[in-house]
């Protein structure tokens, strides 16, 4: 059985204690009915069409109030769960009942009957919830006034199913005086009823059995009850919970009959008898398990109640940080410890006749200097202490940072910049990345490779306030001089330099200028007479510098030179024989042939030229003809023709 507070099933019998039961059964049991405990019955066991009713062989006057308390439990089949219970008050004697869906109250007349339905029959008008409503003389149809004292509603408030395997309070309240009942479950108010139900139903008579009737049709579930005897207690509500303070019990048990006996273990060895044990000091802070047991007048145990609870230390409180720096952190810091329990409230005083709460509030000041700061922390168990410290309030500092762009291998300069001379740096911090720091003012710093770095500055004053961070940017360039490959031309041929590495930043400069229409450019144009080499020099706003030179021969022309022998031996002289094309951009083709008139070679491109290999084989040395024919840089068409020997 479920009980509040963590009810453990399962009868305590302490050490020092002898418990004794009840001997006489005060109920008559019916059909299936059986007696589970000393207070607990089956009306229905889990079976279909089945009925059990369960009554008090002693007759109540109701001239005379009662608070009746019961624990029920319908079942754990929803969807086929059925039918339920209902407690009825009724003078034709305690053998009586029935199945199905009349729950052991339908026909029973006079009488009067709290149902709990969990079964929806439309011939009854039921909803489709599990409900709880009060009917008379064995009427059990909603829509029957003759019968319907009360609107069904919900059995639970807030849920649609009762049948949860669950044990729920059921509580009946009689005022005789003012003939008003109420009825609750699990302590929500359900139904209330204002009626003379001595005159309206039992014709004057006030004296009638009560009992509890269930029954299953089609569908089943296992329904109980118990004659309530729930042990449980609390505390006054300015009790605390802390190491040293006196800690008193309040019972609040609920039972249906009278309580006549309890035992109480406070969880340290001390035990009781009392109604309410004497207030109790525990040994130290911790955590302690009170156990209780109550006994009605009926004879009958409670379950043993378990309640774990926390007798709490005092907190050692302390807070931060100090200093509060405007404009930069001024949120507060709880640094309080407890050694056992939690913290629950935090007062802040700031010593101006402001206050805050919560653990880390914001502080309210924005004028320099020392402050009064109190704080005062409240734990889950009650226990307060108070602290109070001097903080110090500081401006934050600004700071600003320069870094210059460099070369790659140069060692980048940096400085930082104090934007607030009243307040002192003596702290000043450089992040440059991938771990690399530098706590100076000023410093320098090689970066490994080219790049834009993104550097990270803040100071801390003499105070000891951070300045909000700052970026300083820096540029590590490369510059890388290309000027191309050397070439040939023809007299007065105008020829396109190119360097092979552009960059929109660098600058560029040819030297010499001798036939240059641009020195300053990345593309001039060379017009020559004569061998030239040029150098370019490539220079970035950093000053990075870099050079390199192309040489250019210069032939007469457009005209092609072509050499009469040649030593493909591959000692790296005179290993290809090919063409000089001095004004010649583009070649038709280039062929060589043998003696006997066979192709040996062919091709098409500059500079190419033959090997002196012919299937893959060496070629023979002998006399080769050769023939050779292009459009030069003027557009015209020419050919030249002649022998090479080919020497080994």
């Amino acid at each position: 059985m479920k009980r509040l507070l963590c009810l453990i099933t399962g009868l305590l019998l302490l050490s020092h204690f002898t418990l004794t039961g009840q001997t006489l059964l005060p109920y008559i049991l019916n059909g299936a009915a059986t007696q589970r405990t000393c207070n607990c019955y089956v009306l229905t066991p889990d079976q279909q069409t089945t009925s059990g009713t369960v009554w008090n062989k002693n007759k109540i006057n109701l001239h005379q109030s009662f608070n009746y308390v019961f624990d029920v439990n319908l079942g754990c089949k929803d969807a086929t769960g059925a039918d339920g219970i209902g407690f009825i008050l009724q003078t034709k004697g305690t053998n009586l009942g029935a199945t199905g869906q009349g729950i052991g109250f339908k026909g029973i007349s006079p009488s009067l009957g709290i149902i709990i339905d969990t079964y929806m029959n439309n011939d009854e008008n039921d909803p489709a919830y599990d409900h709880i409503s009060i009917q008379m003389n064995g009427i059990t149809d909603h829509s029957d006034p003759a019968g319907n004292l009360t609107a069904p509603v919900t059995a639970l408030a807030g849920s649609d199913n009762i049948e949860d395997c669950n044990w729920h309070l059921f509580r009946i309240r009689w005022d005789a005086a003012t003939q008003h009942m109420e009825v609750s479950v699990d302590n929500e108010l359900r139904l209330t009823l204002d009626k003379d139900i001595v005159n309206d139903i039992f014709s004057g008579d006030p004296n009638v059995f009560w009992g509890f009737a269930g029954s299953t049709g089609g569908s089943s579930n296992k329904q109980e009850f118990c004659a309530a005897l729930r042990p449980e207690f609390n505390f006054n509500p300015g009790q605390i919970f802390c190491d040293g303070t006196p800690i008193s019990f309040r019972d609040n048990s609920s039972s249906f009959g009278s309580i006549t006996r309890w035992w109480w273990d406070l969880g340290d060895g001390t035990q009781s008898t009392a109604p309410l044990p004497p207030a109790h000091v525990y040994p130290a802070a911790g955590q302690y398990e009170v156990k209780l047991v109550i006994e009605d007048n009926s004879g009958c145990m409670s379950d043993t109640l378990k309640a774990p609870f926390t007798v709490g230390a005092y907190p050692v409180v302390d807070f931060g940080p100090d200093p509060l720096c405007i404009t930069g952190k001024m949120q507060m810091e709880d640094r309080t410890t407890i050694a056992v329990g939690s913290a629950g409230k935090w007062e802040w005083n700031w010593g101006n006749g402001t206050t805050a709460t919560g653990q880390q509030p914001t502080a309210p000041y924005t004028t320099p200097g020392p402050k009064q700061i109190q704080l005062s922390v409240t734990s889950a168990q009650g226990c307060a202490a108070t602290a109070t410290k001097s903080i110090l309030v500081s401006n934050t500092p600004l700071v600003s940072g320069r870094g210059e762009d460099v070369c790659l291998g140069a060692t980048t300069a940096f400085e930082g910049f104090n934007l607030t001379p009243a307040t002192p740096i003596s702290q000043w911090y450089w992040d440059f990345g991938s771990g690399n720091t530098l706590q100076q003012q000023q410093g320098g710093f090689r970066f490994a490779d080219t790049g834009y770095y993104r550097v990270s500055l803040y100071g801390i004053s003499n105070d000891g306030c951070a300045s909000p961070e700052v970026e300083v940017p820096v540029r590590v360039t490369s510059v890388f001089a290309r000027a191309g490959k050397d070439t040939i031309v023809a007299s007065g041929q105008p020829l396109q330099l190119q360097a092979e590495w552009v960059n929109p930043r660098v600058r560029y400069a040819w030297s010499p200028v001798t036939g240059l229409n641009d020195p300053y450019t990345d593309n001039p144009v060379a017009i020559l007479q004569k061998d030239q080499t040029f150098r370019l020099t490539v220079t970035s706003p950093e000053g990075c510098e870099d050079h390199d030179d192309v040489s250019v021969k210069v032939y007469e022309g457009p005209e092609f030179y072509v050499p009469n022998a040649f030593t493909p031996n591959n000692d790296g002289r005179n290993d290809i024989f090919r063409v000089i094309a001095a004004g010649v951009p583009k070649l038709d083709f280039f062929c060589i042939w043998n003696r006997w008139g066979q192709e040996i070679f062919r091709s098409a491109s500059l500079p190419g030229g033959w090997d002196g290999t012919w299937n893959g084989q060496p070629a023979p040395a002998a006399t080769y003809v050769w023939m050779v024919q292009g459009v030069d840089y003027t557009g015209r068409r020419f050919s030249r023709k002649g022998t090479v020997t080919l020497i080994r």
